[in-house]
């Protein structure tokens, strides 16, 4: 019987331009990083450390982590005695999927624990309700590749999850000094859109999955462009036009408000050299008067058991 699991799973930037709520793309990092260890009895958080650990609640019942690791006991009718320690990799409510991050550590580790047999598409059910309950709505567009890998179309009601290997790239990320909210970021979103701006979303979106299957990263990156969800949300990030430009003019290849926001990414061919481009984001962003960080990553893989012990 397994008595202590550890599990890292992936950062995330979900929509990746014209494809709300059904792209997902997983990166090399940051990471959460789940342990969990069997307890005699109930279920608690003994420490959260990390990158925004301070903002994470330390109820069970309110902990993305915890919340997925119960829906997982309870979709295998059995009880979980468990303890648990997270490590924060991602940035909450910095635009990279941080609660789906652990929602899907959470999952996976707990299935591990229990011994079950759920698999991916279940444990992405049980990542995607901890997202309900937490952040109140199933984002399936940041735990199903956290979970899977790689870049994921979802599609359908009930969802369907189609995972695609993505070509190589470069992924500059701009993290700006200041929090979004998932949830004040759909808040914005506009009831009704016009025919044309979806038309044309539908046409960029399925030349992006186009772009994927052919590994044709320069289609990939033109086709980065929202005319939905982005323009209703841009006002809430400071100097956010300003950033995607200077990205694109210092050499990117397309460049998108990673989820709601506030990081943008940027994406470039694997050998071109991406200081420029880091530079030129981090500094638009600070004329905006926001302090920013950026990093560099490219596509990864999913959520990784990293230790098992019997």
């Amino acid at each position: 019987m397994t008595s202590r699991v550890v599990v890292s799973a992936p950062a995330t930037i979900a929509n990746l331009g014209p494809g709300f709520d059904i792209f997902g793309l997983a990166i090399a990092e940051p990471a959460d990083v789940v342990e969990v260890s069997s307890a005699a009895e109930g279920v608690r958080i003994s420490d959260i450390s990390g990158v925004g650990s301070e903002k994470i609640p330390r109820d069970p019942a309110r902990n993305s982590a915890t919340v997925a690791a119960m829906r997982v006991a309870e979709m295998l009718d059995a009880t979980l005695s468990a303890e648990f320690s997270i490590r924060k990799g991602v940035k909450p409510n910095g635009g990279l999927g941080s609660s789906g991050a652990s929602a899907a550590a959470g999952a996976v580790a707990a299935n591990e624990l229990l011994g079950g047999e759920l698999t991916k598409e279940q444990l992405i059910e049980a990542a995607a309700f901890a997202e309900g309950e937490v952040a109140g709505a199933k984002h399936y567009d940041n735990v199903s590749p956290a979970i899977l890998g790689g870049f994921v179309v979802i599609a359908g009601d009930p969802p369907k999850f189609v995972k695609l290997s993505p070509p190589e790239m470069k992924i500059v990320v701009a993290q700006p000094d200041i929090e979004l909210p998932t949830r004040k970021g759909r808040q914005v979103l506009p009831e009704r859109v016009k025919l044309r701006d979806a038309v044309a979303n539908a046409g960029r979106a399925s030349a992006m999955a186009a772009a994927v299957s052919k590994g044709d990263l320069k289609l990939f990156g033109e086709q980065m462009i929202d005319s939905i969800a982005e323009p209703a949300r841009s006002h809430l990030i400071p100097g956010f036009a300003e950033v995607k430009r200077a990205a694109l003019e210092a050499g990117a290849l397309g460049a998108a408000m990673a989820g709601a926001g506030p990081a943008v990414f940027a994406v470039l061919e694997p050998e071109e050299p991406h200081e420029e481009v880091a530079k030129a984001m981090r500094e638009a962003f600070e004329e905006a008067g926001v302090g920013c960080k950026t990093f560099i990553t490219s596509p990864g893989r999913g959520v990784e058991v990293v230790l098992k012990e019997e």
